[in-house]
């Protein structure tokens, strides 16, 4: 049997056609293939950081500012730095005690707590519906109350 010259411009009848190409593909390709990279880094970082800190912790000196550390028996170069010392670092901030001002404030007088926490006005969105049943504001007040925003996320789909 002779063979048929098959020209490549043209497709067999029961083949389908190629699908156009869209350049937007190996763009969403590297990004998906980054996004699970950068996923599978971030938990394999976390979990060696916590391997390392647990060391430190366990068998680091410390210094006068409470801070620990453990001396790398020689440099370990990486990119363009070399890291000599492990430091697990001690952070000290000052944050209000919600329960202690409020017991404190309030044993000092009405005038003294207010001072302490001010009222704040607070929006109750499920008041505004009972307020509308209640015939207290229309259909028009929560239209220009109750306005639609809109926000954008940008996710790839998987099946």
């Amino acid at each position: 049997m002779p063979e048929e010259h098959l020209d490549s411009t043209t497709a067999p009848e029961n083949e389908s056609r190629p699908v156009p190409f869209d350049p937007v593909i190996p763009t969403f390709r590297e990004w998906a293939m980054l996004k699970a990279q950068q996923t599978q880094l971030t938990t394999r970082m976390n979990k060696l950081r916590d391997k390392v800190t647990a060391a430190v912790q366990q068998r680091g000196y410390a210094d006068h500012k409470g801070s620990q550390y453990i001396d790398l028996p020689f440099p370990i170069p990486v990119g363009d730095s070399e890291y000599v010392r492990i430091k697990r670092e001690r952070r000290v901030s000052i944050v209000a005690d919600l329960e202690a001002a409020e017991r404190l404030t309030r044993a000092r007088g009405e005038q003294v707590y207010h001072r302490a926490f001010p009222p704040v006005p607070t929006l109750d969105a499920d008041e505004l519906y009972v307020l509308l049943q209640e015939g207290e504001l229309t259909e028009e007040d929560m239209d220009q109350i109750m306005v639609q925003k809109e926000t954008w996320a940008f996710r790839g789909l998987t099946t």
